[in-house]
């Protein structure tokens, strides 16, 4: 199931989106991130902001799944479903947290508390005034990856599993669909019928960008030029990617709630994104910002 936004491509004169992705239940990397989005900085710098985009996995890994809903639920977010929220809705097997993560979201399943947040909830958005297509993992219609002989392997791929390959091939996998960015390209291409659209999911936990110009596709992500800037009080390291009418792009915005996985030696940063449109042009950023280590964990 897919949600559309079928608005006239000016319809958001300015302002930004937030895109967050793999909170995993670290409700501190997610009040650290709205913190720095409704600051006066954020503002001045990207606009005012218009919306969240929610690209998938709030739960699972960390230990705060019903603060992390909770919250949300009093913001204006849109948002995708995940594989760790289709793991824990479905109980579909998925790799094993820690027990503190397990007690946590043993807890949360039982108080039922979470079914109203996630029921409905679609696989894919698409924002036609933003020529935005926005999942967890990936954009590729699971009716055609899935064979006949796929048997109860066949929701592996979808859309909230599928990942980028980094294997120079696509191959299906127990973890997912691995595609390439021009499976991805000709998928959405079909979709808004030109150029200039933008590809956003999560799902694996590290940046990406790659762009297509004149139907060559090239990893851009180390051709950006990085800042430290200070945003609501954190030193954050922006990336800034102007987008191209005549372009296409397939952008990863990385993990934002790293909690669940850092007693595996997990780098303590918290990664979002950001769309501005601003005198008819969009921008796309790139953020992060480091943190301390946690006493809790």
């Amino acid at each position: 199931m897919a949600l559309t936004f079928d608005f006239p491509y000016f319809y958001l004169m300015s302002g930004s989106i937030l895109l967050v992705s793999d909170v995993h239940a670290d409700i501190q990397a997610l009040d650290d991130i709205l913190a720095i989005a409704y600051s006066g900085d954020f503002s001045k710098r990207y606009g005012p902001l218009k919306k969240i985009l929610n690209l998938g996995d709030l739960l699972e890994r960390g230990y705060h799944p019903r603060e992390v809903v909770e919250r949300l639920k009093k913001l204006n977010v849109e948002s995708v479903i995940g594989n760790h929220e289709e793991a824990f809705l479905f109980s579909r097997p998925i790799s094993t947290p820690d027990a503190k993560s397990l007690v946590a979201h043993r807890d949360y399943r039982a108080s039922g508390e979470y079914g109203d947040f996630f029921e409905g909830m679609p696989k894919t958005i698409i924002d036609r005034s933003m020529l935005l297509f926005a999942a967890h993992g990936g954009p590729l219609d699971q009716s055609s990856l899935v064979s006949a002989n796929v048997g109860d392997g066949a929701w592996t791929f979808s859309p909230t599993w599928q990942r980028i390959s980094e294997a120079g091939r696509s191959y299906a996998a127990s973890d997912g669909y691995h595609y390439l960015p021009d499976e991805a390209f000709a998928e959405v291409k079909a979709v808004f019928k030109r150029d200039g659209f933008i590809i956003v999911c999560g799902h694996d936990h590290k940046e990406v960008v790659y762009r297509q110009k004149n139907g060559v596709v090239n990893n851009v992500l180390a051709g950006l030029e990085e800042h430290i800037i200070d945003l609501g009080g954190r030193r954050v390291r922006e990336k800034r990617l102007d987008i191209e009418d005549d372009s296409n792009y397939l952008i990863r915005i990385g993990i934002a709630g790293p909690e669940g996985y850092l007693p595996r030696g997990w780098m303590d940063r918290s990664y979002f994104g950001v769309i501005e449109r601003k005198d008819g042009r969009r921008t796309f950023y790139l953020l992060s910002f480091d943190r301390q280590q946690r006493d809790n964990l």
